[in-house]
């Protein structure tokens, strides 16, 4: 962290952002990253969108009944991606949607009108609300946090529904080229090794170690390779993020969506308006990293990537900030059966999730991941 105070003159993630420098020109170390990682994505465009075009054959040759399955959770992203995979990739796609106990109605209801125009069949994979109560309050109380109960349920739900139906590939809209800066400090994805480092000596049964379910066999043997242009490689079994394939422009997303999918957003929230506790995430995150609040991540995110100009984001951080609504918390404490006084405690004791990170991997465990994923 810089010694005094500092915002990148780029973006807008100031000095307090756990492990960020500056350069001379007062741009972060987070923005250098990002441009490591995407600068040659415009250049590589053709490439890229020839090999998409590959592994779509792929799937089509596979011959099965769904070419591709698309995970919803009602947001935008999720739902483009199932435009982009009929419309534009003529796949054919099986949607499917986590229910973890909070999905909104609205979700449901895009959801609902999103499948019906695009003429997609769509299942849901519901969780045993108790269950998801039980372990969000565990997770919550040993670390501080329960999102990567969500997250881990979300990638077994989407490798047993594609084991389930044999679908060959999934389509996913998340990707670090255009989520919110996040370090490993404020955010736990929920990978097999922390859950099952949670949940070592609890007393659960066996609906909750389905959490632990991981690639099946039958799609590990699954691989196939592919050779870029310039001699790459691209080791594939079946999942890819579509926005590291092509074009995501916000400005365009929200169009598609309003004109021909007929996707509305609540109250005119059009940020994770699926979850009904989202905006208690945010609390939780916004309480604990003061001066690194959700909403200025994400803006840095849209003018790091040049979706909107740096005096736009600060112009935006200026407005009110929007405060957790008392019915969603008392949605969350009911269902955790957890007092208002516990839960703040336990998100102001610190992001202790960090205490259940795996250990590092051996040299032998990196090669056989290598080889089986």
């Amino acid at each position: 962290m810089a010694d005094t105070y500092q915002v990148c003159s780029r973006c807008i993630l100031p000095s307090s952002f756990p492990g960020i420098s500056f350069d001379d020109e007062g741009v972060c170390s987070e923005c250098h990253r990002h441009d490591e990682r995407w600068r040659t994505f415009d250049a590589g465009q053709a490439e890229r969108s020839a090999l998409l075009e590959r592994l779509c054959d792929d799937a089509r040759a596979r011959g099965k009944e769904f070419d591709a399955l698309v995970p919803l959770s009602g947001g935008k992203d999720s739902l483009y991606v199932l435009y982009q995979a009929t419309r534009h990739l003529g796949l054919r796609c099986l949607a499917f949607t986590l229910d973890n106990g909070f999905l909104s109605d609205a979700a449901k209801a895009n959801i609902r009108s999103a499948c019906s125009r695009l003429g997609v069949e769509h299942v849901y994979y519901n969780m045993d609300p108790q269950l998801m109560s039980q372990l969000f309050a565990l997770f919550m109380r040993k670390t501080g946090d329960f999102c990567g109960v969500c997250m881990r349920a979300i990638g077994m739900a989407t490798e047993r529904v594609a084991d389930m139906y044999d679908v060959p590939l999934i389509l996913q809209g998340s990707s670090s080229r255009t989520e919110l800066v996040l370090s490993r400090e404020m955010f736990e994805p929920g990978p097999i090794p922390y859950i099952r480092n949670v949940l070592a000596g609890e007393e659960i049964g066996p609906e909750a170690r389905r959490l632990l379910y991981n690639v099946s066999m039958r799609r590990r043997l699954g691989y196939r390779v592919f050779r870029a242009e310039r001699g790459t490689r691209l080791r594939f079994y079946g999942g890819l993020k579509l926005p590291d394939y092509m074009d995501w422009d916000y400005d365009t997303i929200y169009r598609v969506l309003r004109e021909e999918l007929g996707w509305q957003a609540p109250q005119g929230k059009a940020e994770h308006y699926d979850c009904q506790i989202h905006a208690v995430t945010n609390y939780m995150h916004n309480r604990r990293f003061p001066g690194l609040e959700i909403r200025r991540l994400t803006l840095a995110r849209l003018a790091m990537v040049g979706q909107i100009s740096r005096e736009e984001a600060l112009a935006q951080l200026q407005e009110p900030e929007e405060t957790c609504p008392e019915e969603e918390m008392a949605l969350l404490l009911d269902r955790l059966n957890m007092p208002r006084e516990e839960f703040d405690r336990c998100v102001d004791l610190g992001p202790r999730h960090l205490l259940y990170q795996p250990k590092p991997a051996s040299r032998l465990q990196r090669v056989v991941k290598r080889v089986l994923g």
